[in-house]
């Protein structure tokens, strides 16, 4: 396989993924940010946000971010899964029998690295999500949301988000771990190489599973993180993001947003996994 397959094989499912799956992100957004404030509109659940955003701008209302997104995410899975087998081979670790507290590791190192260099688009992706449809819009698109952010608030305004975030990349290493546990319990059983394809259907079910259950295990963090990054919110930080939330919400302040995020996640995850291994096969 060539060195770049698992940067290619990112690439190719990150695509792939955000293109199917980003009007659900774009609704858990939404729903997330939603502190009660009266200049939010008001939703009754999502298929009624979903109906009251066609009717003010029509279908491409529900892509609102895409931009960002679409390079964002492929560059996220591209780097992680290049970075994670990079420095999986630069310790000399086998692939045959993987620790599986070594792929935690790992997956939270690199989840880090990737952070570091795409949290600027994530915070472009959340404000342009967040314009509502009966505001006067703040930014114009992608381009000028960038430099808005650059001219009001520096090179901080491109990292807000950006704590919460990197204890987000627990999700992704939990997601990792998991998926390659349960591969790893696959290619034992059959006693075939831990690098074998062993075809779609098990990519789909390992991928469900480990995005399940890493989704429901972390997901405060996705809440916090869209409020710091929200332009219409003001939190002073992380400390005052979370107690505020606790005061006004309560326990289930944190998860608002977590069934969309379910419904969206599990489709990306199988979708990314299974373009991925298969991507990474053809280099």
């Amino acid at each position: 396989m060539s060195n770049y397959g698992h940067l290619i094989g990112g690439l190719a499912g990150g695509v792939a993924s955000t293109l199917v799956c980003h009007p659900l992100d774009f609704l858990r957004i939404r729903y997330s940010a939603d502190e009660g404030s009266n200049s939010r509109p008001r939703y009754r659940n999502y298929w009624h946000a979903a109906r009251v955003i066609i009717r003010a701008e029509g279908v491409r209302g529900l892509y609102q971010g895409l931009s960002p997104s679409i390079i964002a995410s492929p560059l996220s899975w591209g780097l992680y899964f290049h970075i994670y087998h990079e420095i999986h081979d630069f310790c000399g670790l086998d692939h045959k029998t993987p620790s599986h507290s070594i792929n935690l590791g790992l997956g939270c190192v690199s989840g880090a690295l990737v952070m570091a260099v795409t949290n600027p688009l994530w915070v472009v992706k959340t404000r342009l999500c967040l314009q509502y449809e009966h505001q006067i819009r703040k930014y114009r698109g992608f381009g000028h949301c960038l430099l808005t952010i650059w001219k009001e608030e520096g090179l901080a305004g491109y990292y807000k988000g950006f704590v919460p975030g990197l204890l987000g990349t627990v999700n992704g290493s939990i997601q990792f771990a998991i998926y390659n546990f349960l591969k790893h319990q696959r290619t034992s059983y059959l006693q075939i190489s831990n690098d074998t394809p062993l075809g779609a259907v098990w990519y789909l079910l390992f991928s469900s599973i480990s995005k399940a259950l890493a989704t429901v295990l972390t997901f405060p963090y996705q809440v916090v993180r869209t409020r710091l990054q929200d332009h219409n919110a003001h939190y002073k930080g992380l400390v005052h993001c979370c107690r505020s939330t606790y005061r006004l919400e309560g326990v289930r302040g944190f998860y608002k947003g977590m069934w969309m995020a379910t419904l969206k996640q599990l489709p990306t995850a199988v979708i990314t996994y299974t373009v991925y291994e298969y991507a990474r096969h053809l280099t």
